[in-house]
Formats: structure tokens, C-alpha cells, sequence
């Protein structure tokens, strides 16, 4: 599973470092220990993240967490809305109907598809960083307040989720087949 997982962060390597570089400039600001930083698209497991300890306190693991997530999101969904819409809903195709012939512009709406694909493909934490998220704040030993509990719950299950479905690259096979969807009908 590792080499499928390592397969498709390299196939949308834009998002994979930049998802990286995000995780590293947020452990810098917040303080956390970091290892191997410089190898953002390694061939393992950690690839596309920050190898990193575990954050001391319940605020900082969220942070950790959520921000990269925060920013890549930001970056990634307004590119792959703008191709999603141009290929899928206005019907852009790599022939004008008009004119029959080549659309040039068919090529950047689908490269401003895939890096906003290769962004939210590489949107969530890893999983063992949510894993001590959940642990911080929803375990018995948790060092979280109650109002960090009640405003981390939500973010924190759909990160848990995320973690998993990136993991067992589903994102990455959903968004290649609306491509080949939207291209081909």
C-alpha cells in the first residue's frame, strides 16, 4: 500500500510539497521539533509530510494539523473548482464546436485541474499526527479545555477521515476519474 500511496504523491507532486512546505513553516512558527525536513517527497510513508514529534499541548497539535490543511484548501479548491466547472459543467472540450478545431485553452483548464486536484489529494495530516490530535483532546489523560474539545470535534473527525481516505489513496482515484469523466462525455 506504501508504494501506491508514494505512486500518487508523486504523480501530484505540487500539492504533496507544497502540503509539506505548509507543515514546516507551521511547526517552525509553533515551535515543534522537527526531523528530516528537507525531504518532503520521500519514498515512504511520510511522504508529502513533516516528520515531527508530537506537539506538547492539545493547542499546538490542532495546529499543526489544521492550519497546512487550512492552507492547502485555500490554495487547491479554487483552482480545481475553476477546472471542475470549465471541463465538467460548461463542457470545454479539446475540440470548439464552432470551429472544430483545437481549443488550446482545453490544456490549461485541465492543468488548472490537476493542481487543484494534486492540492486537495494532499490536503490532510498524517495519520499518526490526528491520532495524537484525537489523544490530546479526547482521551481520559487529554490537557485540552473544554471549549477547545467542543470547537476541535468537528475539525478534528473530518481530519481523522481525510487522514484515512488519503492514506488508502481515494482521493486521488476519485479525482482522476471525473477527469476521464468530464473528458469523455
Amino acid at each position: 500500500m506504501t508504494f501506491l500511496y508514494v505512486l500518487t504523491k508523486t504523480i501530484y507532486f505540487p500539492g504533496t510539497f507544497i502540503k509539506a512546505f505548509w507543515e514546516h513553516v507551521i511547526c517552525r512558527l509553533l515551535g515543534v521539533e522537527i526531523f528530516a525536513a528537507d525531504t518532503y517527497l520521500s519514498r515512504n510513508r511520510l511522504c508529502g509530510h513533516v516528520s515531527m514529534l508530537p506537539p506538547a499541548n492539545a493547542g499546538k497539535s490542532f495546529l499543526v494539523c489544521f492550519l497546512p490543511t487550512l492552507l492547502n484548501f485555500s490554495l487547491g479548491f479554487p483552482a480545481f473548482a475553476a477546472g471542475a466547472v470549465t471541463l465538467g459543467f460548461l463542457g470545454v472540450d479539446v475540440v470548439d464546436p464552432m470551429t472544430g478545431k483545437f481549443c488550446p485553452l482545453f490544456i490549461l483548464y485541465v492543468l488548472v485541474y490537476l493542481f487543484g486536484a494534486s492540492c486537495l489529494c494532499s490536503l490532510f495530516p498524517y495519520v499518526d499526527d490526528v491520532r495524537h490530535l484525537w489523544r490530546t483532546h479526547y482521551t481520559a489523560d487529554s490537557t485540552a479545555s473544554g471549549a477547545g474539545k467542543v470547537f476541535a470535534f468537528l475539525p478534528t473527525c473530518l481530519m481523522m477521515i481525510g487522514a484515512y481516505l488519503e492514506k488508502y489513496c481515494v482521493t486521488f482515484f476519485v479525482t482522476v476519474a471525473l477527469l476521464i469523466y468530464w473528458i469523455v462525455t
